[in-house]
């Protein structure tokens, strides 16, 4: 049976289903960590399923019955899911709707910088701590609450030493950033690169994305990092190797 994450042993079976899993594996037990009290109704546990229903969309590790899954993914409210196809049978009735491949770098190795226009990056300011609130706008202007929510995850992660966040800045404004997002005792997630349109294409995010994992592996860390497959070829060129795979399934009942 799946059920509110509410004893330490319902905490215990989330934490366990999430054990060794890429990128699960420190998102979803530190989200539980830092909101677990503060948004109660939103993390789930099964005798072998950990679940974030955060959003619109559910994060999964472990395994469940396929018809309950279905069943209780659709009383929450989820339009989608993403889960390990390896490990878990999808929801029944639920649709594949894409893959989201796991990237990232082994502890303690290191990329070579990429190239980039070094006129460029010799005129931008490299901020190893932007204050939260110009990121949330850089990376959401367009979603008040979304970005409202980011911010506020944010201070929380920073205040606990659980994410950090680079920045380049132009002209005293935000031109490119990139985080991690959740960082654990072996893994660190990255997330959130984006550079300002004028500045795309000219190397400047590549470098600062290489840069960070480099510097996350040099601690001992694994850097990894999410990504569609219209950004696999981006990411292998910078070097990164692909580790593994997840699936997001879609309800075809949920408008």
């Amino acid at each position: 049976m799946i059920t509110q994450v509410r004893t330490p042993r319902q905490r215990q079976r989330f934490r366990s289903a999430c054990r060794g899993k890429l990128c699960l594996g420190v998102t979803m037990p530190q989200a539980l960590a830092l909101f677990g009290k503060s948004q109660p109704g939103r993390f789930f546990a099964g005798p072998t399923l950990a679940l974030d229903v955060g959003g619109s969309t559910a994060w999964l590790a472990g395994h469940a019955n396929p018809d309950e899954l279905a069943s209780f993914l659709h009383f929450c409210g989820c339009k989608a899911v993403i889960l390990d196809e390896a490990e878990c049978p999808p929801p029944t009735g639920w649709a594949r709707a894409k893959s989201h491949f796991v990237f990232g770098l082994a502890p303690e190795k290191q990329l070579p910088e990429p190239a980039v226009e070094e006129t460029l990056w010799a005129s931008l300011h490299f901020d190893p701590e932007p204050p939260a609130g110009p990121v949330a706008q850089m990376l959401f202007p367009d979603r008040p609450t979304r970005r409202d929510d980011f911010y506020s995850e944010l201070c929380s992660k920073r205040a606990r030493g659980r994410a950090v966040v680079w920045a380049l800045e132009q002209g005293g404004e935000l031109a490119c950033t990139v985080g991690a997002y959740a960082i654990g005792t072996e893994q660190a997630y990255m997330a959130c690169g984006e550079t300002t349109e004028p500045l795309r294409g000219r190397g400047i995010g590549g470098r600062l994305i290489v840069r960070l994992a480099n510097t996350l592996s040099a601690q001992g860390l694994q850097p990894l990092f999410l990504c569609s497959p219209e950004r696999v070829h981006f990411y292998t060129r910078l070097g990164f190797e692909k580790l593994g795979e997840y699936a997001r399934y879609e309800n075809k009942d949920q408008g």
